[in-house]
């Protein structure tokens, strides 16, 4: 017969008195004396000699064979029960134990690879192992896996989070008012919660196509006004500028409305994209201010700042960014992976400074027995390489840097060394500048996609999740109905009215499934099936 020991809060409230731990500390000790010992974790037995589990006293299994009382027994495993062998039993997932029996049998630590990185990151720390033993060829998958994938974690924690704030601050109230502000508002924000907000969102979609077609067109030789102010196709230009002038009232509107029923005005002027629709329709009206004024031909430059606001108006195209996913996951992606960018401009910026101040030693004297007394630069004929090829000329290091720069990104430049000196430096740097962009490609290209590939996956999830959550808004209200007509079947016109759309009631599910999910219990707790 064997008597299984339990850890509970009798064991520790007892502890004072002496005869009746002696007879639990002396079964603690008889199961010193066996020289081998069954390992019960989650369900899953492993026998193992007591003289190889006590090669590493530091760890728990060490800690566990070397108690001599019954107290210090259950402080390193979840049930302990005596007999010939002695069996302790650990409510644990035994998938990464393997690899941890394993290390007291060969005293080299090795991952089989499996599953969750973080979780073996947790079963490495309750086993009491010490993860920098860990083997080379493990070690090199294992730790930047935990850290892509710690980082992964966090990012999933902020965006619930920030998720859980934004449903409290979305919260207008429950008045017919704030009703149906909250229905503009998920209308106009949401695509995915009716089919009107999809038609806007198509709608947007369109006037940002074709204002970016109009401006095109515009730039177009033949709608240009001559010296007389005189355009070739005057029909043509009034066209553009209708249409031009009804899209940017549309933009004006749309971001008019949505700052009026927005729940937080100072963070909807500070949001990014936001900012984006801004600065689409500022250059418009500062351009019709320009032209307004009646002496703006007295006015310096007036006349080209109003083409380079014009040329702002480029800016719209920038409100794709709302519209797509991919293009959002693009910048997140950027950010994400600006260590690895760095590198690559780091690497192109000394290789750029070097050859530069090389070549600028080299070039910036003349050849010997030229005069070049009074001679400067004659750039009116427009031809820059007739006057920077000139025998004459004198480098600058502004010139030296930019041919540094199209000659280690092998575009080439109408600048050219003239010195054999000159011409040595610049076949290495043309060379070396291979090797400087090809080498870190990899690296960045890598990083990278990973990054991109885990946004545009967890956009998919929580675009599902969205549906769902829709789903399971019009399921409730469904079902609120067909009880209010068993309950009320003559409800009044008045609570008709104020009854609440699907789209706030989906913010609510939402809210109470991120709620959930935030206050479950961290992966380390794992449900145990017991094996048949």
């Amino acid at each position: 017969r064997t008597l299984t020991i339990k850890m509970s809060s009798q064991l520790s409230s007892d502890s004072s008195s002496s005869k009746e731990e002696d007879p639990l500390d002396k079964l603690a000790n008889e199961a010193k004396s066996r020289k081998t010992v069954i390992l019960d974790v989650g369900g899953e037995r492993f026998t193992a000699m007591r003289a190889t589990l006590v090669k590493f006293p530091a760890t728990k299994l060490g800690k566990l064979l070397r108690a001599s009382t019954i107290e210090h027994v259950l402080e390193n495993c979840d049930e302990f029960t005596p007999g010939d062998p002695p069996e302790y039993f650990f409510d644990r997932n035994p998938d990464n134990f393997h690899s941890i029996l394993n290390m007291y049998r060969t005293g080299k630590f090795h991952t089989s690879g499996r599953g969750c990185a973080l979780v073996l990151q947790r079963d490495i720390e309750y086993w009491g192992v010490d993860e920098m033993t860990m083997q080379p060829c493990c070690e090199l998958k294992y730790f930047p896996l935990v850290e892509v994938l710690q980082s992964e974690k966090d990012g999933d924690i902020d965006n619930k989070r920030k998720a859980l704030e934004q449903a409290e601050e979305e919260n207008f109230g429950s008045g017919c008012i704030d009703e149906w502000r909250s229905w503009m508002w998920n209308t106009i924000e949401y695509p995915w919660t009716s089919k009107l907000a999809q038609f806007l969102a198509l709608f947007s979609l369109s006037m940002v196509l074709i204002s970016t077609l109009t401006f095109i067109i515009s730039t177009a030789e033949e709608l240009q006004e001559d010296v007389n102010g005189v355009t070739e196709y005057p029909m043509a230009v009034y066209v553009i500028d209708i249409i031009d002038n009804c899209v940017i009232g549309f933009f004006t509107a749309e971001y008019a409305v949505r700052l009026i029923i927005s729940p937080n005005k100072l963070r909807f002027i500070k949001d990014p994209m936001n900012v984006i629709d801004i600065m689409a329709i500022i250059p418009f009206f500062l351009s019709l201010v320009l032209e307004g004024l009646n002496d703006f031909d007295d006015i310096g430059k007036t006349g080209k700042i109003i083409r380079l606001i014009r040329i702002m108006r480029i800016l719209r195209i920038f409100k794709l960014v709302r519209h797509f996913a991919g293009l959002q996951s693009l910048f997140y992606t950027l950010q994400q992976a600006y260590k690895e960018l760095g590198l690559l401009l780091v690497l192109v910026a000394v290789a750029i400074l070097t050859y530069s101040s090389l070549v600028y030693f080299a070039e910036r004297e003349t050849a010997e027995g030229l005069n070049c007394t009074g001679w400067e630069p004659d750039y009116s004929s427009g031809n820059l390489g007739d006057a920077i090829n000139h025998p004459c000329y004198s480098w600058t290091f502004v010139d030296s840097f930019w041919w540094g720069l199209m000659t280690i990104c092998t575009v080439g430049y109408d600048l050219h060394p003239k010195t054999l000196m000159g011409k040595m430096i610049g076949a290495f740097c043309a060379l070396s500048g291979v090797f400087i962009l090809t080498l870190p490609i990899p690296i960045v290209v890598n990083s990278f996609a990973t990054f991109y590939k885990n946004r545009l996956w967890r956009n998919e999830v929580e675009h599902k999740k969205k549906e769902r959550a829709t789903q399971l808004a019009a399921e409730l209200r469904e079902t609120q109905g067909m009880a209010g007509m068993v309950t009320s079947p003559s409800a009044s016109t008045t609570e008709d009215i104020c009854v609440p759309e699907d789209m706030e009631m989906m913010k609510t599910a939402n809210k109470k499934d991120l709620e959930k999910v935030n206050t479950r219990e961290n992966a380390e707790n794992f449900l145990w099936v017991p094996k048949n």
